[in-house]
């Protein structure tokens, strides 16, 4: 971040806050911190993957399933389609840039995020960073997890976890937060009504500022889209 250039008061970038204070996090003293709350990450076919708690320090169950993105987990954490699912990162460092505020754009949507919350029950990670460095960063990834009642383990081998499920297929499982603590009842989210928990409320009209003349109208029906789909459709 000391590569950025300096922000005069009028740019965007000075408006937004300082990440200092999350880059200077002492690592060492948070990861002994977080090993004072082992986790387990359990599969319903009796796998289990032991690490450290972050976030949101609560047991919950789900469907396991795996994402192989390199960047991007604000935006895959807030994509409705992984609602009721514990989300299983393949990259192995996760954090290091914190998540960004809750601005809106134009439209009202969260500029930052796919969705209006955190969707998965819970995430899983080989490698969390306590620090981050980026500037856009408004608070650290466990933060943002707390904030919403997720709960995160670290130090797990999530490239052995993405090989069951390769081979298995997704599979029911449990974030167990705690030592010696109970196992959640195994819940599966297939059987609930996803549609009606991630889709709007009610209707939206989003319209292009800049729009002349009879333009084209588009009817998109939510099942869980993205936000940045109707963005598309906007400006496109």
């Amino acid at each position: 971040h000391n590569l950025l250039p300096a922000a005069d008061e009028s740019s965007p970038r000075a408006a937004m806050p300082s990440f200092g204070a999350l880059a200077e996090v002492d690592e060492f003293a948070a990861w002994e911190e977080a090993a004072k709350t082992p986790s387990e990450l359990r599969l319903k076919s009796g796998e289990r993957w032991a690490g450290w708690s972050f976030g949101a320090k609560k047991s919950v169950a789900g469907e396991v399933v795996f994402a192989t993105g390199m960047v991007g987990y604000p935006e895959s954490l807030t994509d409705p389609s992984f609602a009721g699912q514990i989300l299983v990162m393949t990259f192995p460092l996760v954090g290091n840039y914190g998540v960004p505020g809750d601005e809106t754009d134009e439209f009202g949507l969260p500029r930052h995020f796919e969705g209006k919350k955190i969707f998965p029950v819970a995430v899983v990670v080989s490698e969390y960073s306590f620090a981050a460095s980026h500037f856009q960063a408004a608070r650290s990834l466990a933060t943002w997890l707390d904030e919403q009642g997720v709960p995160g383990i670290f130090g797990v081998d999530t490239r052995a976890v993405t090989k069951v499920l390769r081979e298995q297929g997704s599979a029911l499982g449990a974030v167990v937060v705690g030592k010696d603590a109970p196992c959640p009842e195994w819940v599966d989210p297939n059987e609930r009504n996803l549609v009606a928990e991630v889709s709007i409320a009610s209707p939206m009209t989003l319209e292009p500022k800049d729009a002349t003349g009879n333009t084209p109208k588009v009817l998109a029906v939510d099942c869980g889209m993205k936000h940045n789909i109707a963005r598309f459709f906007v400006h496109h």
